[in-house]
């Protein structure tokens, strides 16, 4: 081929290249929101944040994508906090015990029995304590944004709980929390924190005797083929923090941000229902399947496990605000 074929060939070239840079500055790509968080997908948490994702994406098209990561597939919760201060992700909801180091007085949510049922735990969030909880970490970078439930906690172990000296001498799995250690310790038994993800194996080879979590949880985890045993004391609730970053989320275009919210609130009433539905659902599903042995307990043997837990919040009453304290004991009337 000689010189004078080579030029039309050149032409052709440098127009295309001009063409894709035309087109390539006019376009702006999509601000990619990245969620990460450690249960199933068909629990309230996973279905919620599923909802999240189809909703923004509908009504902020080609302007914002959400990439979920469920079941610890990017990060443990532990994990996620720091890499949302680092960037690594851009939305997490973890358990309010995975926040305490950065502000103490989430641990209100982790002392037994401060909250009886959900819907004293609703009340107590919606207080103006409980909105400013979700904003008492922004000096660290941690924005909160929406409450969601789970529901209250179960325990299990692999022989039946009924009392409180059964837990003597077994081995727990916790998560993160000064409170939770206290809880384990102070009934006899060795506190063992785990990420969620190492829960299953723990349990399955002995190095933990027995946990505690939600109904959705245990079924959705298949946690029920692991111990059969659960007791219903109700002492906390499992519930979450949909957090962002403050240098993400006020980096954002206002009408982008407003969109979010306004997504977030819609798919937080959703959760919240589903939870308690899903709750009952669950529970329900098991026992009718034969999976699980549950222990119910009476007024009387209830009030056994809130003599010796319920004196804890005075334990730590003085790392938690004094008016988030008043508040949650306001919610129980």
């Amino acid at each position: 081929m000689n010189k004078r074929m080579y030029l039309p060939v050149f032409g052709l070239l440098v127009a295309l290249f001009l063409s894709l840079m035309i087109s390539s500055e006019g376009k702006t790509e999509p601000i990619v929101i990245r969620f990460s968080h450690v249960v199933a997908e068909d629990t309230p948490k996973g279905i919620g944040a599923q909802m999240f994702k189809e909703l923004v994406e509908q009504r902020l098209p080609g302007k914002v994508v959400v990439e979920i990561y469920p079941r610890s597939e990017k990060f443990t919760d532990e994990q996620a906090i720091i890499g949302l201060l680092l960037g690594d992700v851009e939305m997490v909801a973890p358990s309010f015990s995975k926040f305490c180091r950065f502000g103490k007085s989430l641990e209100i949510f982790d002392v037994p029995f401060m909250f009886d049922n959900v819907a004293e735990v609703h009340r107590f969030q919606q207080s103006d304590a409980g909105q400013k909880l979700l904003s008492s970490m922004e000096s660290v970078g941690i924005k909160g944004l929406q409450y969601w439930d789970n529901g209250m906690r179960v325990l299990s172990a692999n022989k039946p709980i009924k009392a409180p000296e059964d837990l003597k001498g077994l081995c727990f799995r916790i998560e993160s929390s000064r409170v939770f250690y206290s809880q384990y310790t102070g009934l006899g038994a060795t506190p063992m924190i785990l990420p969620y993800k190492e829960l299953p194996e723990a349990l399955k080879i002995g190095i933990v005797d027995g946990y505690e979590n939600s109904w959705s949880n245990i079924l959705a985890s298949k946690l029920y083929l692991l111990r059969r045993n659960y007791t219903e004391v109700d002492h906390t609730f499992l519930g979450y923090m949909v957090a962002t970053s403050v240098s993400f989320w006020d980096g954002l275009p206002d009408d982008i941000r407003q969109e979010l919210e306004r997504a977030l609130n819609e798919v937080t009433d959703k959760v919240n229902k589903l939870a308690e539905e899903k709750a009952m659902a669950d529970r329900a599903t098991l026992l009718e399947a034969g999976l699980v042995e549950v222990i119910s307990l009476n007024e009387d043997e209830r009030q056994e496990w809130k003599d010796l837990l319920g004196p804890m919040a005075s334990q730590f009453a003085d790392d938690i605000d004094p008016k988030i304290m008043l508040s949650a004991k306001e919610a129980k009337y």
